[in-house]
Parts: C-alpha cells; sequence; structure tokens
C-alpha cells in the first residue's frame, strides 16, 4: 500500500498548483477618479507573467462564470503587463473612454486561459466624475438658439419602467426652464394627440429609430398646440447619473426636443457642441457645453461608437 501512496503523491507534485489557488488582489484604482486624471490598474497576484486581463464593463452584469459581460460595445479586455514580481498593471492611455467619459463603470481582473476554473477577482466599481463647474445647468439661449415662452403639460402616460412619474415631472420641469419654457401639472393625456393642448410625454407610437417627435399644430398660421412624444420602448437613463454604454440619456432628449418647442426648428450636425445635434447614440448625451459626451467623434474607436445613433424629428401638422 504504502508504494501505491507514494506514487501517488509524487504525480500530484508533477503537476502545476490549482487555478484556484491563484491570488488576485488589487493595489489601484481608488473607488472614483476625476475625469482625464491618471489611471492603472494594479494587481497583486502569484499568476504566471503578464497573464492577468482587466475587464472594464458599462454594466454590472455577470455571466455563469462570474465575468462581467453585457452587450456588444459595452465593454473590453486589456492585458495587464508585468510590473514587479508579483505585481501586474495596465496604464490606461489619455484617449481612453475611461478617462475621458464621466460615468459609473464596473472592472475585475481575471487569468487568462480557458475553463471555468479559471482564476477570476471580484467586481469592483470605478466612477469618473466631472468637476461641478463643468455640469450643465443654466439658460441656453441665445447661444444654443432663440428662447421660447409656450407652457405644457406633463404626461404621465406610457411611462417607461425605469422613469418614475417624480423623475420625469422634475426632468421636464428643469430642462424646459433653460429654454424658458413652463412644465404645468401632469396629466394622464396622450402626447403626440392632436386634442387642443400642449403635451409632453411618453408614446407608443413613436417610429422605430427615432428618439422623440416635436410636433406643431397649426390653424391658420398660427400654432395652437404644442407636442412631445418620446419613444416609450428605448432603454431610457433618467439619471441623473449619467447613461450607461446602452442606455438613452432622457435630460438630452429633453434639451433637444423642448429647443424645438422653444422655436429652434434646425438640427446641427452630428459632434457639433450643440443640444441640437441631429442624432443621440445610446451612451452618448449634450448636458452643457463643457458637459457632453459624443462616442464616435475621435479617430479612436470608443465602446459608445458601436452602438448605432438614433434620430429626432420635428414635423408640423395642419389643422385649418
Amino acid at each position: 500500500m504504502r508504494p501505491v501512496l507514494a506514487s501517488v503523491g509524487l504525480a500530484l507534485l508533477a503537476f502545476p498548483a490549482s487555478a484556484s489557488a491563484v491570488e488576485l488582489n488589487y493595489e489601484a484604482p481608488a473607488a472614483s477618479i476625476s475625469r482625464g486624471a491618471p489611471l492603472t490598474f494594479a494587481v497583486r497576484t502569484d499568476a504566471p507573467e503578464s497573464s492577468v486581463v482587466v475587464r472594464v464593463s458599462g454594466g454590472n452584469e455577470i455571466d455563469e462564470d462570474g465575468l462581467l459581460t453585457g452587450p456588444e460595445g459595452t465593454w473590453l479586455d486589456e492585458p495587464a503587463t508585468q510590473a514587479l514580481e508579483d505585481l501586474q498593471v495596465w496604464s490606461v492611455p489619455n484617449a481612453s473612454i475611461l478617462r475621458q467619459r464621466p460615468g459609473r463603470y464596473h472592472w475585475q481582473a481575471y487569468v487568462s486561459g480557458d475553463g471555468a476554473d479559471r482564476p477570476i477577482g471580484p467586481v469592483r466599481q470605478l466612477t469618473v466624475t466631472l468637476p461641478a463647474v463643468d455640469r450643465g445647468r443654466g439658460k441656453l439661449y441665445p447661444k444654443f438658439g432663440r428662447k421660447g415662452s409656450a407652457g405644457f403639460l406633463v404626461s404621465t402616460a406610457n411611462l417607461p419602467a425605469s422613469v418614475s412619474k417624480t423623475r420625469l415631472k422634475t426632468l421636464a420641469r428643469t430642462t424646459a426652464k433653460r429654454w424658458n419654457l413652463k412644465a404645468g401639472t401632469t396629466t394622464k393625456l396622450l402626447a403626440g394627440v392632436e386634442d387642443g393642448r400642449s403635451v409632453a410625454g411618453f408614446s407608443a407610437d413613436v417610429p422605430s429609430g427615432t428618439l422623440g417627435v416635436q410636433t406643431d399644430y397649426l390653424r391658420n398660421g398660427r400654432v395652437v398646440e404644442r407636442d412631445l412624444a418620446l419613444h416609450a420602448a428605448e432603454n431610457w437613463a433618467a439619471g441623473p447619473n449619467y447613461p450607461a454604454l446602452d442606455e438613452i440619456d432622457l435630460e438630452s432628449v429633453l434639451l433637444h426636443e423642448f429647443g424645438h418647442m422653444a422655436g429652434n426648428k434646425q438640427h446641427e450636425s452630428r459632434c457639433v457642441n450643440s443640444p441640437l445635434d441631429e442624432v443621440l447614440g445610446a451612451g452618448e448625451w449634450w448636458r452643457g457645453a463643457r458637459d457632453h459626451w459624443f462616442g464616435d467623434c475621435t479617430a479612436a474607436v470608443s465602446a459608445a461608437s458601436a452602438l448605432r445613433a438614433k434620430a429626432f424629428a420635428h414635423r408640423v401638422v395642419r389643422v385649418d
């Protein structure tokens, strides 16, 4: 019996240590950095040299192995390099979306290779902040167009699950005020329906690929009703946090459409620093002159640029 046990013991020693014995201890980054600040992911580990991969995602969804996952274009893998005998790091380039785009991200480290038993580290959150002085709050006229004078009701019909009645009312009031418009009380009237009342809200009848439709109803050449209908089936981010890479920023869309309601009908070209850009993609926003992000405006391909941008629409309906 003893010779058999001895041979088994020698055989076990001949195999490498189990993958589960590899440790992945995070040393950097901190939980929050300011936009543009240096960013390095550092992992203290006894894993083989340069075998650690850093995965960063716009969401916190994980697969059956515990790895961050999500829609295509919302996460990335970057190999770490050996810095010390027991330290592997990834220093993020300045042009990376992670240093230039404010928002909330999730990340983890894992050891490269196949198999469910590969070492996978825990998920951590990283928040990239924008200085308060850069955030968009003030009036948008006359720099971005003319101001309006109209008022409207806020419809709570067709509310998406991600948008509460309270949040919609708050956003409608604050974004309309920036164009000198006035959001009134809530209503169950439908947006985008000619009924003699100006209404802003969500609708199930907005065409696919269109985020919102602002409609002016004319009688005898005079606007008698102004409606705003938002696509109810979109993946809306109601804020105040920035949208994830697969979400549409509700604040940006409201700023755009209320600009039309204020009387500014012209769209600006893609990625111009304006609330009236002709399209907006998932994970993008325009909230102010120094508070905006368009994912595919630079030469470097970003995660956000992989997601299709969607359009806005304005129409005039004569009801004579």
